[in-house]
């Protein structure tokens, strides 16, 4: 898994479980930026847009949890400078190029983040 890879996994994991650091307008600004047809394929292109987005003065709070998150997944997969993957297999996705997966996986838990307010939902339980 590339440094890439495991700092978009790291947004995600920031995105699910501290979802009450993004403002309305947070949520849904980068859901959108994250579906546009033009969004970047490849995770270089990728983590770049997701700096981009993080860089806003009121997304302080988000950038110290992205790189909380980004600071634990590489410390749990990098040995000796190498890119590995689980179980410490060599990465066999390089750097230019992007699993459908990852991707998939920032749209979906955008599409989640901006779907929920934080208010109840009016579903019968």
């Amino acid at each position: 898994m590339s440094v890439y890879e495991r700092s978009i996994k790291a947004f995600i994991q920031v995105i699910e479980t501290k979802p009450s650091l993004f403002y309305p307008e947070d949520r849904i600004s980068l859901h959108e930026l994250v579906s546009d047809s033009g969004f970047p394929k490849d995770v270089e292109e990728i983590y770049e847009e997701i700096e981009k987005w993080i860089k806003a003065e009121k997304r302080n709070q988000i950038r110290e949890a992205f790189k909380t998150e980004r600071e634990k997944l590489d410390s749990s997969f990098s040995f000796s400078g190498q890119d590995l993957g689980l179980g410490g297999a060599k990465s066999s996705t390089g750097t230019r190029e992007t699993s459908p997966a990852v991707r998939e996986l920032l749209i979906d838990s955008t599409k989640k983040l901006s779907s929920s307010d934080g208010t109840k939902s009016n579903q019968k339980p």
